[in-house]
């Protein structure tokens, strides 16, 4: 099966979905997508499973979390505009989840789209955009996913697949 997880957060939290992903791809034969931010392609890809960047900071998340702990974002956030900007960071989160679920790659290269589907659908393409072989192709059989990457559900009832979803 190819399994996507889907992980916002920091290294607390995506460090036990890497340790289930090893043991899904070793034990089981799975493929193992690991869809997260930036910063943890490297301790992904170390671990053996493959990476998919979903865009986001994790530090930036934190601290909007700490400035803001309760429901409503407090009227200091408000004046500063940066609703706005987690609302654009939910929002790139979000479409990285789904391209994680439909793309090959590894989410720095440029977006799928209806103009580029014969070409990246094409297996006489030796690389991508990027000169790196291109990538073999990936759809999500499945999704597990922690909750705050919010777009889980949705992408799991759009592809008709399984959704587990755990807080570690």
């Amino acid at each position: 099966m190819n399994v996507v997880i889907h992980v916002v957060g920091s290294r607390g939290d995506v460090q036990p979905f890497v340790a289930l992903g090893k043991v899904l791809k070793e034990t089981y034969g799975h493929r193992i997508r690991l869809a997260t931010h930036p910063t943890f392609k490297g301790f992904v890809e170390e671990n053996g499973l493959e990476f998919f960047n979903i865009s986001g900071d994790p530090s930036e998340l934190m601290a909007f979390m700490v400035k803001n702990p309760g429901l409503m974002p407090g009227f200091d956030t408000l004046r500063k505009g940066d609703i706005g900007k987690r609302r654009k960071n939910i929002g790139e989160m979000v479409l990285g989840c789904w391209r994680s679920c439909i793309e090959s790659g590894d989410g720095f290269g440029p977006e799928a789209s209806d103009s580029s589907y014969e070409e990246w659908m094409d297996n006489s393409i030796a690389s991508s955009a990027y000169g790196k072989p291109a990538a073999k192709p990936f759809v999500a059989d499945a999704i597990i996913a922690n909750p705050p990457s919010f777009a889980h559900i949705h992408c799991a009832e759009r592809l008709g697949i399984p959704l587990h979803m755990m807080f570690t």
